[in-house]
């Protein structure tokens, strides 16, 4: 096993597993009892790593922040034999931010051992950016004063923590020699929260080339873990009216506020819960004075669906609306596009979800329901080419994209340890219902 444990750790580990209820040990071997015993050591580590990397800012926009974390990561995965490469950032071709480029993107790659030719190829994604840029209130790491188990702070389950529990996972398996039964690649991107617009086409193109994807996304704080996500739109709606006096020469204005009103209520009025659709105006930026009649009005609009031709559907449907005028003399500019394809629950990922499951069961911690989400993650961009992918196996935590986001912190040893074991038993057990690899 690569000396993890001395002979007599080892013998402790195990007699105490033997204690353990028989539904807990059914299938687990002395090495995976190992792997859990050692990343449960490392619990105070984990913690302190996930300090560090929370306190160091990598908003979206935040590109020096996002470079920073980008070497400290990628350093820690060439001490475990990565070849990484750290790529520029890209344009991200949104409306409002034309001129701005994505954090870079970190592509490290581990071939299999000579030994193993048939080996599979994994293929592991997480996002180093998170929704707190550096003028958020929000920037520190600490223990809930309501829960001694938890703590706080931004990114600290989406997905930082995540991305601890990933790197500790890969130390393991490291040491345990059990990275050499596989061909690896990790990407971390840092565009994520804003629809990885910049990173998408090289995440589908990881995805066609390996057997099984992994996101490290967090898990609800109960431990339940996501089948199936919805699909997502983003649109921005743009109104160009005439600006006049209010007093003077109000009847020579023609009010962008007022068309976008109008378009607004019938936006809203598009939500369907019993098609799985909803639209929600989320901001809406206008005018300049109370007493001026307002040339310039926006919107932007987040739409979720759970079925490809509904979002199809209400992309046409907003194209129609944002050509429609309702106030003579004003014009509406739509951009948008459905950026994440929904996940369905695939044959194939339940089958990985089935056996992640079935380890955390033989590790004895509970394993509630899966769930259908309406958050999108990258997985949807890897299922959606064809990759069985689990992507909900970072921490348990909650309250992501709030000041309240938080990490139960014993699940970083737990999650880590049934995500080493899964990669174990997958990287030395045969192909079954996988996409062949791409060359």
């Amino acid at each position: 096993m690569g000396g993890l444990l001395s002979g007599l750790a080892l013998v402790v580990a195990l007699s105490g597993w033997l204690l353990a209820p028989s539904s807990a040990r059914a299938k687990l071997l002395a090495e995976e009892i190992e792997l859990k015993v050692v990343l449960d050591a490392r619990a105070p580590e984990m913690v302190e790593t996930l300090e560090r990397w929370v306190e160091l800012n990598t908003g979206t926009w935040n590109r020096e922040g996002l470079e920073r974390f980008a070497k400290l990561f990628s350093a820690s995965l060439s001490e475990l034999g990565f070849a990484v490469t750290i790529e520029p950032g890209q344009e991200i071709g949104l409306p409002d931010r034309a001129a701005s480029r994505s954090g870079p993107l970190v592509v490290a790659r581990r071939p299999a051992s000579p030994d193993a030719p048939e080996a599979p190829r994994f293929l592991l994604v997480g996002h180093c950016d998170t929704v707190f840029e550096p003028d958020s209130p929000f920037q520190e790491f600490r223990i809930s004063p309501e829960d001694a188990g938890q703590a706080l702070g931004p990114g600290v389950a989406d997905m930082k923590g995540g991305l601890v529990v990933m790197l500790f996972a890969l130390r393991a398996l490291a040491e345990t020699g059990d990275l050499d039964a596989a061909a690896w690649t990790v990407l971390l991107n840092a565009d994520e929260e804003v629809g990885s617009p910049a990173s998408r086409e090289r995440i589908e193109a990881e995805a066609r080339r390996a057997n099984f994807g992994f996101v490290f996304e967090p898990a609800r704080p109960n431990g339940a873990m996501i089948r199936s996500r919805r699909g997502i739109g983003q649109f921005r709606l743009q109104v160009v009216g005439v600006a006049a006096h209010a007093g003077n020469d109000h009847a020579r204005g023609r009010s962008a506020i007022r068309e976008l009103a109008e378009k607004v209520l019938r936006i809203e009025a598009m939500t369907d819960y019993t098609r799985g659709v909803t639209l929600n105006v989320g901001t809406i930026q206008a005018g300049t004075k109370r007493n001026i009649v307002p040339d310039h009005a926006e919107a932007w609009v987040d739409v979720r669906y759970d079925d490809a031709e509904r979002g199809e559907e209400i992309r046409k449907q907003l194209e129609q609306l944002a050509a429609e005028v309702f106030v003579d003399g004003t014009q509406t500019r739509l951009w948008g596009a459905l950026h994440r394809p929904p996940k369905p629950a695939s044959e194939d990922t339940l089958h990985l979800l089935q056996q992640y499951e079935d380890v955390a069961r033989e590790l004895g911690f509970a394993t509630p329901a899966s769930l259908h989400a309406g958050g999108g993650t990258d997985g949807s961009l890897m299922s959606a080419v064809g990759l069985p992918t689990l992507d909900s196996i970072g921490v348990r935590g909650g309250k992501a994209h709030t000041e309240g986001e938080f990490v139960v912190l014993g699940s970083l040893p737990e999650r880590a340890a049934i995500a080493a074991i899964l990669l174990r038993r997958l990287s030395g057990g045969p192909l079954a219902s996988v996409p062949a690899a791409d060359p």
